[in-house]
């Protein structure tokens, strides 16, 4: 097994990197904003606009939004007011299109 570990932990790293590649945001545009736990949905829209985004739509839990970044100084602006992290928007407040059918 312990022959083993570099293998898993080569494969650990390389799921989390494939991940974050995935789910990384562009640097404007639609994204999802995600503030700490317990943030009111009124606090992360007061933040959103704050920064200098729109509001596009809330998601199911309540500490993060789908907004639009005009430019690309968004992400670092709604850092510095409490954001955690951003992800991309892509099925969080629609279904994804059916590929097929489009």
């Amino acid at each position: 097994m312990r022959q083993m570990a570099p293998a898993f932990i080569f494969s650990a790293v390389s799921v989390l990197l494939v991940a974050a590649f995935m789910l990384a945001p562009q640097s404007k545009g639609q994204m999802a904003v995600a503030f700490p736990p317990f943030t009111s949905e009124e606090t992360a829209w007061s933040i959103v606009r704050a920064a200098g985004g729109y509001v596009v739509a809330p998601t199911t839990l309540p500490n993060i939004v789908v907004a639009y970044a005009v430019d690309a100084d968004f992400q670092q602006r709604a850092r510095s007011l409490g954001a955690l992290f951003f992800l991309k928007a892509a099925g969080l407040c629609a279904p994804q299109p059916d590929r097929e059918t489009t």
